[in-house]
């Protein structure tokens, strides 16, 4: 941003050396020649068309900014929604290994939040077959997939637990959402 700065400080100096140049131009005793008169002209046409695109310049930068700052928050937004959801949430590339997750799966899993990140999933459970046929199912559907399995979880050093795993594929992202809970009563959650 500072050197859009410094390119329209340089451009308004060179307007006004032109602008100068012009005036003694025209108060030299020979007027100046119809080259000398073309060129300048030129000079001047150009060094407003400078000035125009550093104003435009300028503006995108600064729609830019308030646009990344609205990003900011929204993803801030999101991050605060998603650590208050009473289930655990991981995000996972189309591998099975953790982006993110949640407080709630820092807590099931028993490590840090932060040190999921880049985890395969597969250590957190001990029915991997399950966990590949799930993410074989998402990656190889077209429409917008999701997948819902019992799964054993094993968080560490604890025991391991019969959960729910429902996966499902962003549309618009890389990302795949995986939702743990507790199973639920016969004939819920698809049963």
């Amino acid at each position: 941003m500072s050197t859009l700065h410094s390119l329209t400080l340089k451009t308004a100096t060179a307007v006004g050396r032109l602008a100068d140049l012009q005036r003694r131009a025209e108060k030299h005793v020979d007027k100046p020649s119809p080259v000398t008169r073309a060129a300048l002209a030129e000079l001047s046409t150009a060094l407003e068309e400078l000035q125009v695109a550093n104003e435009a310049l300028q503006l995108q930068i600064d729609e830019l900014g308030a646009a990344r700052s609205q990003s900011q928050e929204a993803q801030q937004a999101l991050d605060e929604f998603s650590n208050v959801m009473p289930l655990a949430v991981l995000w996972t590339d189309a591998a099975g290994v953790i982006e993110k997750g949640n407080e709630e799966a820092s807590r099931l899993l028993n490590i840090g939040r932060h040190h999921l990140q880049g985890k395969p999933m597969m250590l957190f459970v001990t029915d991997r077959a399950v966990l590949f046929a799930a993410l074989r199912s998402l990656c190889e559907t077209t429409s917008l997939p999701s997948v819902d399995v019992e799964i054993t979880v094993r968080p560490r050093e604890r025991r391991p637990r019969k959960m729910r795993l429902r996966g499902c594929r962003m549309r618009r992202q890389p990302h795949w959402v995986w939702f743990l809970h507790e199973p639920g009563p016969p004939g819920q959650n698809g049963d």
